[in-house]
């Protein structure tokens, strides 16, 4: 739905919007309106949102004779757009734990026997302020490396 902006007696469509609270431009990311009881949401400006995962795969490993705790890196969730600030929930696949399942940087664990790996796929999911959400993945292998 277009913005519409009444101009003298002409109404036109805004595409966007700028506020000019001094000498530097701000962008209007939203435009909301009392309507007597509560702000509510008449317009969002909010640019497209995307996630990435950095690095671009969560690993660990350990070489114990024993069945071990194998702990991953810290893959951390970057969103691009959107309005923050913003919220994350972690998930993954496998017999594997979420460490820090709503914080941008996340780790994960297991125990593995000798020999075993296990591995599956992490999956963020970050929220803006107006409830946009991004989806991001990345793989997951824990492994334990001394011989069965």
């Amino acid at each position: 739905m277009p913005l519409k902006v009444i101009v003298g007696s002409a109404t036109k469509d805004a595409a966007r919007a700028q506020f000019y609270p001094s000498t530097s431009p701000k962008r209007v990311t939203r435009i909301e309106a009392w309507n007597g009881s509560a702000w509510k949401l008449v317009q969002s400006f909010a640019p497209p949102m995307s996630l990435s995962i950095a690095p671009a795969s969560a690993e660990g490993e350990v070489s114990s004779p024993f069945p071990a705790t194998v702990d991953s890196n810290v893959i951390i969730a970057t969103p691009a757009g959107g309005i923050g600030p913003f919220s994350y929930s972690w998930s993954v696949t496998g017999p594997i734990a979420v460490n820090n399942p709503t914080n941008a940087g996340c780790s994960f664990s297991a125990t593995c026997n000798p020999g075993q790996t296990r591995s599956g796929t992490a999956t963020c999911t970050a929220t803006d302020s107006l409830g946009t959400v991004a989806v991001a993945t990345a793989p997951v292998i824990l492994r334990n490396n001394s011989e069965a």
